[in-house]
């Protein structure tokens, strides 16, 4: 049960040498971990924050590029949680490109309340969604 979010990358995400700026990726990662949350959850991290005071935070980040990521094809980025702590979450994303695999990344997050920005154990809500796409 891979879920795959599909990014257009366009001219203007590219550097003179013609592929993607490094600091675009992150962006692109975040964006798919968000539109993971969206579809899991019923809304995003906007959503969780503002109707389930429900932040989260990331506290790690690290991606390995493997190969170029151009405006050619649609970047395929596929998302699925790795890791559930008890009040952290850790995402693997990995993004292809026309079947090549262009980077892999990890991101933690940290579940927090939101309005106080203390971090809590990760709600039922949240731990089943993300426990159905642990891998096996």
């Amino acid at each position: 049960m891979t879920f795959e979010h599909e990014i257009m990358v366009g001219w203007g995400d590219c550097d003179p040498a013609k592929i993607a700026y490094t600091g675009r990726i992150p962006n692109w990662c975040l964006d798919s971990i968000n539109a993971f949350l969206h579809a899991h959850l019923g809304g995003g991290w906007f959503v969780q924050e503002l109707d389930n005071d429900m932040g989260m935070p990331f506290v790690h980040m690290s991606i390995d590029f493997r190969a170029p990521v151009t405006p050619r094809h649609p970047l395929i980025c596929r998302v699925f949680p790795t890791k559930l702590g008890t009040a952290s979450v850790t995402f693997q994303v990995e993004g292809f490109q026309n079947g090549t695999l262009c980077f892999q990344g990890t991101f933690v997050e940290v579940v927090t309340v939101a309005s106080t920005f203390e971090k809590q154990t990760i709600p039922a809500h949240l731990r089943r969604a993300l426990e159905a796409h642990l891998p096996s």
